[in-house]
């Protein structure tokens, strides 16, 4: 998976939405440890497109702000895109195989490679775990701290677009990351709550997951693509192509139709195992362009949790956290990232969301991409605030003659 397959050395890899549902909804995946490299088509990264209006550095005035429209919620549960596709019949028969196999998971655990990368300071962070699977909603996942050697690069090939502006084709390009290791998480799931353990403050935060949304119904959570549905339903949640199939491999894209899901991805490639219709590699791409990559391998299924008990004393599910302090429950809804995005589009998608804007000029833009895009958030991305609630945006800056600013 072109620059992915470079090993992560391992010393011991929000936090992560994907983090947090791989806990909860916990999909994962069969995968063999010698695949060759592969590069997922299409894919549609890059920096924000530049945009020519200055945000205002104070917050706008309700009639100014676009309103959020009525019963918000009840938007968000529904699709955008009321059309059923018609499935072709090859497409067909691979998620009737998708489906058929994984609901004959009932444990799995393994290993598993992330790759996260932000397109606005072109950085790559590596990081490498184990996650545990008991069905119907039970499991963890544990991200160890890596290191990365200084200096490590790798690239991602931007493919060619038109601008929409002026209707020119922009040729495509290699984009070279800076690569470090990511932070270690731990994220836990029972069946009635989502424990994020930060061994290092030696505190857990618990989240708890609705009644109606608990046993199977979590397949209604935010990834289930992870583990395969009925095609009926799967038509009428994602838009769905079947990129490519091979002797060993087949390749399928998902875009998003429910509201929810579009706000945290707007795409997901997935590359299924055909022995076991299980996904080897799940790409996520968010609005912003910002993708999250999961390779998974080594795994066991089926196998009986008694094995884990020898590695963890008990259930992996029900850890010894005696000597941790419990946080306030985060009942709140989400805050989506906005990172990577121009100031006008930001504010949408937040106020959409419910919330109010406030912008605050920062570092003084490097390259005219840059220009009024957002590089910080307060609070951050995926973290848990109440609707009405107010969200600082830090946007680069157009450069003075004076000097730079420092922040």
């Amino acid at each position: 998976m072109d620059a992915t397959r470079h090993q992560v050395p391992v010393t011991a890899g929000f936090p992560s939405l994907v983090g947090l549902l791989l806990a909860a909804t916990i999909g994962t995946t069969l995968a063999q440890d010698r695949s060759p490299r592969r590069v997922i088509p299409g894919s549609a990264t890059g920096t924000a497109r530049q945009t020519t209006r200055q945000p205002a550095t104070t917050r706008q005035p309700a009639g100014t702000a676009q309103s959020p429209k009525k019963r918000l919620p009840r938007s968000r549960l529904q699709t955008p895109d009321l059309r059923v596709q018609k499935l072709d019949p090859k497409l067909k028969a691979v998620l009737l195989k998708w489906e058929q196999a994984t609901s004959r998971v009932k444990t799995l655990k393994g290993e598993i490679y992330r790759y996260h990368r932000e397109f606005v300071f072109n950085t790559e962070k590596r990081a490498r775990g184990v996650f545990y699977y008991e069905s119907p909603d039970k499991g963890r996942l544990d991200i160890f701290a890596v290191q990365i050697p200084k200096g490590t690069k790798s690239s991602v090939q931007q493919p060619g677009r038109r601008d929409r502006k002026t209707g020119k084709q922009i040729p495509g390009r290699k984009v070279p990351l800076a690569v470090s290791g990511d932070n270690p998480e731990k994220w836990i799931c029972d069946g009635t709550q989502v424990l994020e353990v930060n061994d290092t403050d030696r505190t857990v935060t618990s989240h708890k997951i609705p009644a109606d949304y608990r046993g199977k119904r979590i397949m209604d959570g935010p990834l289930p693509f992870l583990f395969g549905m009925p095609p009926d339903k799967a038509i009428r949640r994602y838009h769905m192509d079947l990129l490519g199939e091979s002797g060993s491999e087949v390749w399928i894209r998902a875009y998003p139709r429910w509201k929810q899901d579009a706000a945290n991805y707007r795409e997901a490639t997935v590359i299924l195992d055909t022995a076991t219709y299980l996904p080897k590699h799940v790409r996520l791409t968010a609005p912003d362009n910002t993708q999250t990559i999961y390779s998974f391998f080594r795994m066991t299924v089926n196998s009986k949790l008694e094995a884990f008990a020898k590695i963890f004393g008990k259930s992996p599910f029900r850890p010894n956290l005696k000597r941790y302090r419990v946080v306030a429950s985060q009942s709140e809804p989400i805050v989506p990232s906005v990172i990577g995005m121009p100031w006008k589009k930001a504010q949408g998608v937040l106020t959409a969301a419910g919330y109010k804007v406030k912008f605050t000029a920062g570092l003084p833009a490097t390259r005219k991409d840059q220009l009024y895009v957002i590089y910080r958030q307060a609070p951050r991305q995926q973290a848990a605030l109440a609707p009405g609630s107010q969200i600082q945006l830090t946007f680069f800056a157009k450069p003075t003659t004076g000097g730079t600013k420092k922040r």
